[in-house]
């Protein structure tokens, strides 16, 4: 009985210390640089794939299996951001159970990273036609929307640090005027 008991308490210890990591301004930092990097890749990939950025070779046909090459790696390295944000919402899920699906934001979220690792992983271990490479990579934009994102995190971060602030300050204005009360009393007596 003790020990399942114990077992609990380390579980929901372990989901509020996993809760203080989700929702610490480090974390969220950390969020957002992931987002501009993956927005800035899938910018890349889209500019190289439409001209913007040219990829020089000595031969057209060099030049499009560089191009390729560019692409390919561009689109491992976006996989490998949109695989931790998987396991972020993995993890969000875990500790958070059916709360997480209060959050409409949260849910939208998990869908489009769901969705858009379904069709990363799709196109990078399947042969498909340029055609539909495209029409896929059009999808896959709709990551774009965690700009939206980002917004979010920069404010849900000020809205916890502002009050966390006001709360701080007004504790120690609270503390230095029962200290200046004390100081009075003492020279009283």
């Amino acid at each position: 009985m003790e020990q399942s008991e114990d077992l609990r308490d380390g579980r929901s210890s372990f989901r509020r210390k996993m809760e203080k990591v989700f929702h610490s301004p480090i974390t969220h930092g950390i969020i957002i640089a992931l987002i501009i990097i993956d927005v800035l890749l899938l910018l890349v990939v889209l500019l190289v794939d439409i001209d913007v950025i040219e990829v020089h070779a000595e031969s057209p046909e060099e030049e499009e299996e560089k191009k390729e090459k560019l692409e390919e790696e561009l689109h491992y390295a976006a996989l490998s951001i949109i695989s931790l944000f998987v396991v972020e919402v993995v993890l969000k899920m875990a500790v958070e159970g059916k709360h997480f699906f209060d959050d409409k934001w949260e849910i939208f979220d998990a869908v489009i990273i769901f969705v858009t690792f379904g069709l990363d992983l799709a196109l990078a271990f399947s042969p498909v036609s340029y055609v539909v490479r495209d029409s896929v990579s059009l999808l896959i934009f709709f990551r774009l929307w965690r700009v939206i994102k980002i917004m979010a995190e920069i404010q849900y971060c000020v809205r916890k640090e502002v009050p966390e602030t006001i709360d701080k300050e007004k504790l120690a204005k609270e503390k230095a005027e029962w200290l200046a009360r004390r100081r009075e009393a003492h020279t009283k007596v």
